[in-house]
Formats: structure tokens, sequence, C-alpha cells
């Protein structure tokens, strides 16, 4: 027993030393590599996982790699079984010092042809220790898919030849064949590919080759190529014929008459070379020559004249001459005939040579110097000598005025200096009375003018407001001018988004320019910090109005901006904004008159003046959409319908310049505007100024559409009374602009606004009172008044108002009724009537509401308080969110239909069914075009049933799987 025990116990200290010894070893030799302590974490993590796609190029095997540390094993799953690795090492990181197991696996074409579960893949799973079974106590990497690469030969659309005129837009239609990976388009023109960095080529998403201005340079051979790792294709050549249409030159002038009497004709001549045809153009319409008759009556044989009889010697003159004449009329010349030769007029001395009365008189009428009086060529010559000397006398009394002005001016200039007044503290010396409107023109403080047919309502762009002003505020209170429209109130009022304060004076007098005030009130200079946009360097005009304004912080999630009461939204979609930054954007509709575009005869403004910012470059990497009413009737036709855009800075006059006409962009438009019958979408890249403008195409007769709204006082009146009825365009935000101003003096709303059509052509507008209340009458002459057409068609003023002013003549009646009958002059279908009940028995009725109450459709809304100190309105969503189709399921609707096909139900068909085909180019050139057809589609359906609707054309259009991607998770986000 005892031998035993020692042998056992002999054997156990082997054990432990040799187990202590491999303990040893496997610390340093672990330790040297992995630069760790083992009681550290060991777990096996992947510093290579597989890449989403592997192709097998013809017989060229694809090679899965995985790398992982902390691991000792790695093995394959590939299409659900397990594979070896072929290929397995470790290696180490020189500048970690890290070991790494590196493991690879071959996937051959037969692996992949022969799996019929769909897309091939393959995943790997690493462990840290030796044995194990697979894929237990392992971690797993993500998966990699592994196709055959292909290109098949047969384009799905070639290139047909294509006839074009000469600088008109130019499409190539190609689609190339089915291939994996996706085939890369390009063009080749006479075997050269077409370099598409020029400015003139663009290739479509859909693989088109669109040229912007065709010239005569572009024709030739054009074909479409496409390729992949696999292979290369290109198609028949297909040619480009650029014709040019023939013009006619300019009229010559008038040959001479071909006779020189009788019946003649006169011609002139024109050539069709300005241009000339070429490559089959239109040769011109019209004659090439133009004549017309010439001529004059024939006359009779040509007779000579010959002088008739002389006639009596006249009477003997002071200087002893006598004289005689005769006449060529014995015959005249007639008909061309020639005149008589010789003088008709003979003279000579009647004395027979004994005249002594004046010697010298008579030898100068001899020698033809009759008439030459010595006595009064002395008298013009004193005249001469008489005017010199006046004019010489004139210009040194110039002369002497000046100097002695020079002296004054100097003199006064230096007695100023004496006293002090330096050209820039000279005190103002103006009449601190003297008011002044808010263009800074004189204005008299008189009563109106109640005779006056048309008046305009003044406009006061900012009003002082308590929220804003700072406690201690001594300006006088502003008077109330509600019963005088036309006299204005000067505002000095600064909006500044700093520090969340909002600067905003109202006084009856301007400060001096350099005085403290001015001062303080000048806005400082904030940096900006971290090169972050912030709306602290951001400053809006002085006439921005807060009820108008309004911003927000957005990241790349996007969001949507909502003036509702003005009708106008701004959507940001998902990734306009650079992931990881932030933009403060805002969003304003200005309405003073000066921010308006100045038009030209014919041309009217059928929306608000919008304006976004901050015009900085490289703040969005998406368009955004601008939403805004019009008040342009589509229904009758005949607008030619521009957007117009001004890249000044809010703080300065917009110069307004036309961005595009709708129905004429080109691939170099930066622009799309969308127009709905009542909306308008505009696509835009570019945060500035926006309006629509609107004109007749030849020929037409467009039709604005007005919007009526009659106005009172809301006080019980003594003998007087005045209904105002405001004719402004029908925009939410033209009727918020009258219910703003009225609202400030206690203005009420006597009938609900109505709608009225006003047709292009110069018929003015008029305005008729009837069925007034027995006791009331009407100050003006006749009931009638008249609004020029030219006034209300510019559309470039605002609050637009004719005022009936009503006097009462017995009695004391309680209440006012009326009936006011609106029509275009010569448009009898033109015609509205608002019924006027006023009763001033009853309780006194709140002032005017919001529009909210007065027009459908608008949504619910809620004031709060923003960062920046203005009062703005946001909208309230049903959902809570920005937009109706998640991040997620927008990603695979792009995935499904940004690539064409041959059915053309891809976005093509989307958009045609979105109605938003009208210049499907915009969204041909861009890299997702699904992602901007949605995001529109974002903006212009708020509805309820949107989403339903989008799935259902998705069904129309046969595109099962992107209505199965809506249908998937629909009740989750619906």
């Amino acid at each position: 027993m005892m031998g035993n025990s020692v042998i056992w116990k002999l054997l156990w200290s082997v054990f432990m030393a040799n187990l202590e010894l491999s303990s040893c070893a496997d610390f340093f030799s672990d330790s040297s590599l992995i630069g760790k302590s083992r009681f550290q974490d060991d777990t096996p993590k992947f510093v290579k996982e597989p890449d989403d796609s592997y192709y097998i190029i013809r017989a060229k095997p694809a090679i899965v790699e995985c790398q992982a540390i902390n691991s000792v094993r790695i093995n394959f799953r590939c299409a659900g079984e397990w594979m070896e690795p072929t290929h397995m090492e470790n290696i180490v990181d020189q500048q970690t010092s890290t070991k790494i197991l590196s493991a690879k696996v071959t996937v051959e074409r037969a692996d992949v042809e022969e799996y019929f579960g769909g897309v091939f893949w393959c995943e790997c799973f690493a462990y840290n220790t030796h044995s194990g079974l697979d894929g237990v106590g392992g971690i797993q990497s993500k998966r990699g898919t592994i196709e055959n690469a292909y290109l098949r030969r047969r384009f799905e659309r070639e290139p047909l030849m294509t006839r074009t005129e000469v600088t008109k837009t130019t499409q190539l239609q190609c689609l190339p064949p089915e291939g994996k990976p996706l085939p890369q388009v390009f063009w080749l023109k006479d075997n050269v590919e077409i370099n598409t960095k020029d400015g003139n080529y663009i290739v479509s998403n859909t693989g088109d080759l669109l040229i912007s201005q065709t010239q005569l340079r572009d024709m030739g051979n054009y074909t479409c190529g496409a390729k992949n790792i696999a292979a290369k294709r290109t198609s028949m050549s297909a040619p480009l014929i650029v014709y040019v249409n023939g013009s006619w030159s300019s009229w010559s002038s008038w040959t001479e008459c071909s006779v020189k009497c009788g019946k003649g004709e006169t011609k002139r001549m024109r050539t069709c070379t300005n241009p000339a045809p070429l490559n089959g153009g239109a040769l011109c319409l019209g004659d090439s020559v133009q004549t017309n008759p010439c001529g004059s009556i024939c006359p009779e044989k040509g007779v000579d004249g010959n002088w008739g009889a002389w006639s009596s010697w006249s009477t003997c003159s002071t200087e002893c001459r006598h004289h005689r004449k005769r006449s060529c009329n014995d015959p005249p010349t007639q008909n061309g005939g020639s005149y008589c030769i010789g003088n008709d007029l003979d003279g000579g001395n009647c004395t027979g040579g004994m005249c002594r009365v004046r010697r010298l008189g008579i030898d100068d009428a001899d020698r033809g110097l009759v008439g030459h009086d010595p006595s009064r060529e002395a008298t013009n010559t004193s005249s001469n000598n008489d005017t010199l000397i006046m004019i010489i006398g004139l210009c040194i009394a110039v002369v002497v005025f000046v100097i002695v002005i020079a002296i004054v001016v100097f003199l006064l200039k230096r007695k100023y200096q004496n006293q002090g007044y330096l050209a820039g503290n000279i005190p103002n010396l103006g009449n601190t009375g003297e008011k002044k409107n808010k263009n800074g023109q004189d204005m008299m403080s008189v009563q109106p003018d109640l005779t006056q047919q048309v008046v305009i309502f003044p406009h006061h762009s900012a009003s002082p407001s308590p929220s804003v002003d700072p406690p201690n505020n001594n300006y006088p209170p502003v008077e109330n001018i509600y019963d005088k429209p036309d006299v204005g109130l000067p505002l000095y009022a600064e909006h500044r988004l700093s520090n969340g304060s909002v600067p905003n004076r109202s006084s009856p007098e301007l400060p001096p320019p350099n005085s403290p005030l001015a001062m303080n009130l000048a806005p400082p200079s904030v940096p900006n910090l971290d090169g972050r946009h912030s709306m602290a360097s951001v400053q809006l005009p002085v006439n921005a109005e807060t009820e108008a304004v309004t911003w927000g912080s957005f990241n790349h999630s996007g969001g949507r901006l909502v003036l509702p009461e003005s009708g106008v939204c701004m959507t940001i979609p998902e990734g306009a904004v650079k992931k990881g930054h932030e933009a403060e954007l805002y969003l304003g509709v200005w309405r003073d008159d000066t921010n308006r575009p100045k038009m030209s005869d014919g041309q009217t403004i059928v929306s608000p003046v919008i304006v976004c910012g901050p015009n900085l470059p490289g703040i969005l990497m998406k368009p955004v959409i601008l939403s805004f009413h019009h008040c342009a009737s589509m229904r009758q036709g005949g607008w030619m319908l521009s957007l117009y855009h001004s890249d000044t800075q809010p703080e300065e006059p917009p110069c307004w310049q036309k961005s595009v006409t709708l129905g004429q962009e080109t691939i170099n438009t930066q622009v799309y505007a969308q127009l709905d019958p009542n909306q308008c979408h505009v696509m835009t890249e570019h945060m500035q100024w926006y309006t629509l403008i609107g004109e007749a195409v030849p020929g037409g007769r467009p039709v604005k559409i007005l919007r009526l709204a009659a106005f009172a006082t809301n006080t019980h009146p003594s003998v007087d009374f005045s209904i105002r009825v405001y004719v402004v365009e029908d925009t939410h935000d033209a009727l918020e602009g009258v219910m703003q101003e009225e609202r400030k003096f206690g203005g009420r709303l006597l009938e609900k606004p109505k709608q009225i059509p006003f047709q292009d052509g110069g018929h003015n507008l008029c305005l008729t009172i009837e069925e007034l209340t027995p006791g009331w009458r009407s100050k003006l002459a006749a009931n009638y008044q008249e609004i020029p057409f030219q006034h209300i068609w510019s559309g470039n003023q605002n609050n637009l108002h004719c005022s009936f002013s009503l006097e009462l003549v017995e009695g004391s009646s309680p209440s006012v009724s009326c009936k006011i009958q609106v029509y275009q002059k010569a448009i009898l279908s033109n015609r509205q009537v608002l019924n006027i009940q006023n009763n001033f028995s009853k309780e006194k009725l709140p002032s005017c509401s919001t529009p909210s109450s007065t027009l459908k459709g608008r949504t619910s809304t809620v004031t709060t308080n923003s960062s920046s100190g203005f009062s703005s309105m946001l909208t309230l969503d049903p959902h809570g969110n920005n937009f109706r189709l998640p991040s997620h399921i927008r990603q695979k609707l792009c995935l499904l239909l940004d690539q064409p096909n041959a059915r053309g139900n891809d976005w093509r068909m989307l958009a045609q069914a979105l109605t938003v085909d009208r210049y499907v180019q915009y969204f041909a050139t861009k890299n997702s075009p699904t992602e901007h057809i949605l995001n529109l589609w974002e903006a212009r359906h708020r509805e309820e049933s949107a989403v339903t609707d989008l799935m259902n054309i998705f069904r129309v259009m046969g595109r099962m799987d992107a209505a199965a991607v809506m249908e998937k998770d629909i009740g989750a986000w619906l």
C-alpha cells in the first residue's frame, strides 16, 4: 500500500508539472501575439465579413473571405450547407500586433447553378475552440450573395433614326439588355464615346441620351452601349439628322417703275436664306416677290416755247435807269418741250447819258451794283458793334456773380466749422410733426375724400406686440387710423432672429441716423458658431410681418414648415440635410407692395410672394417642395404661367427674374413646377424669393378668381356708417392679409367672403349698393362705383377696396341692411351679390376672425412660441408624422421602380399615374426618380386616403410587388 501511494504521488506531481509548463507556454505565447491578459474578453470578433455581393465571371470562381480575432477556427455555411475553408492562415497586424485568423472559401459556377432555393449565399462562423459542433458556440457574420455575372446581347430598346430641329431638345431612347450586375449605359457618336461631363449631353436614369440644344455639329451616328464586369455590348447605330427650317430674309427696296409713263410695276424681293433650308427642313411659306402697279399718263408731243413781245419801258428811277420784260408764252412750253433761250429782263439808261444826280450810283448800276446803299451799310456795322459789346458785358456779369457765390459759400462753411457743426453731426431741422408713409413719401393729415371711387388701404408692415416690446417702452401710443384709410404712420421696425428676441419699434418719428437710439437698434453681427448655419446670422427685411414668418431646425430626417393661415408650406424631404448636420430654415410670405414684381401690360400676379432661406450654397442635398395657392382659373384655360425668382438676400429688395415658363422647360431647367387646379408645388434646391405670374396666350382670355369681403366697424354709429368691400386674389394669404389689417382696428366681417371670376380684356369691375334700410342713404351722388381693370389685373396693390359711406337721414334705425351687386362690365356671367345684415341693437360682436372660419378645407392649427421669438402657426398632423411613407418602405419602392423595364411600368408610369409627367425629364436626370416623385406626392397629397390610393395605383400599374411592400407593413404604420 505504501508503495502504491508513493507511485500515485509521483505520477500526480509529473502531471501537474506538465500542466503548468503547458499553461505557461500558452500564456507567454498568447501574450506576445495578442498583447493582452488572458483574463480579458476572448470572444471572437470579425474584422472582415463577406461582401454584400459576389459575381462569378465565366470560369473564374468567387472567393469569399472572412477575418476574425480571438478565433482559432472559421468555417462557412453556403446556401444552408457547411463548407470547409479552402485556405486558412494566421496573419499579424503590423500596427497593433494583433493575431488575425483569415479563412477563404471558393464558390464555383456549378455550385450556384445547382442551387434552386433563390439567390446563393454564404456566411462565416468564428470559434475560439478547436472542437465543437458547427454553428454552436461561435459568432455569425452577415451574408453575402453570389451570382453568376452575365450581360445578354439583345437590347430591350435600341435607338432609332431621329430627326430634330436645330436648337430643340433631342431624346434618343435606349434600354440596356438584362444583366448582373446592372449594366452601365454609355453612348458613342461616330464610334467615339460621348463625354457626359459636357453640359449639353445628359444620360437619364433609364439610359436615354438627352441633348439640351441640338446643333448641326451634333449630327452623326449614335450607338448605345452597356457594360458590366461580365461583358460589353453595343446596339445598332441610329443616325441623328438635324434639320433647319428656312426663314425669309428682309425685303429689298422697291425698284423704279418699269416705264416712264403709262402702266408699269415696281417690285421688291426677299430670299429664303435667313437661314436657308437644310437637311430636309421646311421651305419658307409665302411669296418671294411683291409687286405694286405704278405709272403716269403719257403726255402729248412736246411744244417748244417762244418769247412773247417786250413790255413797255418802266419809269425812270432815281438812278436814271428803266426796265422792260417779256415772257416765254408765244407759245408756252408744253409736254416737255424746250424753254425759251435768252433773258426775260432788259434795262438801260433812260436819260441818254445826261443824268447828273448821282454819278457814282449810275456808274455802279452800269457795273451791276444797283441797290448798293452806303448809309445802310454803315447802320448795319453800328448795330453789330452794339450786339458784341452787350454779349461781352453779359459774360463779365456772369463771372462776377459766380465769384461772389463761391466767396459766400466759403465763408458759410468756415463759420459752421468754427461752431463745431461737422457734416455728419448737423441736426435734423425738418418738421417733426410731418408724417411720412412707409415708403418715405410725405403725407398730409387730411380727411379722406369720401367720393373717391377706388381707395387703397394702407398696409402696415409691422405692429407693436406686447410679446416683443421691452417693458420700459416710452413711445407714445399709435393713433387709431381706422377711419382715415389714406393716412399712413411711419414705422421703424427691424426683425432679427437673435437670441430668441425680435426688436420691434413703432414711433411717429424716425430717430436720427447717428443718434444713440438708432445705434442701439442696429443689428449686431453674430458669428457663425461651429460652422453651422444659424438663424442668428440671418437678417430679415424691415417690412417682415411676424404673423407671416416661421422657421425650424431640421436634421437628416426632414420635416415640414407650415403657415396654414397663408396656405403656404415647405416640405423638407428625408436626406435633404446632410447626415450628422442640422440646418435652420425659414419660410415667409411678404405682403408689402414694394416686394412685388414690376409687371408689363397684360401680366398679373396670381400667387403670394414667398421667401425661404437662408440662401447659402450647399445647405441642401435634395430639392425641397414649396406649396402655395394660386388664383388662376385653369378651367377656362388661356394662361401662360411663369415662375419668377430673386436670389437677393431678404434684407435687400428683390430683383425678379424669370425662372421658367411652364411648358417650356429644358433639361437645364433647375426647378420643377407642378400646377394643380388651386395649388402650385415647386421643387427647388435654391432658397430664394418665388412668385407665380400669368399672362394670356395669343388669342386667349384667361380668368382670374377674386374674393370679395365686406367689413365695417364694430361700434354703433351715430349718423355715419362705412362699408368697405375688399377685392383681393382668391388665395388664403390675400384674405389673411385683409383679416389682419381689419383685426388691428376692430373691423368686423359682414358677410362670408365670396368668389367672383374676373376675365382679361380691359373691362372694369362695378359695385352698386341696393335695397338700403329705410332711413339710410349713400353719401355718393350715385350708389355706384367702379374699379379700373388695370388696378385689379396687375395685382400690384394689396388690400384693394371700395368704401360705401352711409348716413342716417331720419329716425334712429337699429340696423343696416343692403345688397351690394358686384359684376364685371360687358360680362354678365361674372356677377356676385353680398347680403349685408348689421344689427346694432344686439350685443357687440367680436372682431373679424381668422380665415379658418371663412374658407373651406383649412387645416387645424395651434399657436406656439418658437425659439426665435415670433408667434408661428404649426400644423397638427393627425397621425403625428410628417411623412405618410416610412423610410424603409420608401427605400424598397425606389429599388423596385427606379430600374426601367421593357413594359414601362416603372417610375415613368408612376409619374403618369400621379399626373406629374408634364416634364418627366426633370426626374430622369436624378439618381432616384422614384424618390423625387414620392417626395412630390407627399407634398401634394395630405388627405387621409392618400396611402390607400397610392397602393391602388401600384395595382393598376401591374406592380403587385410594390403593392405587397406597402401591404406587408400596413398594420404598423398606416
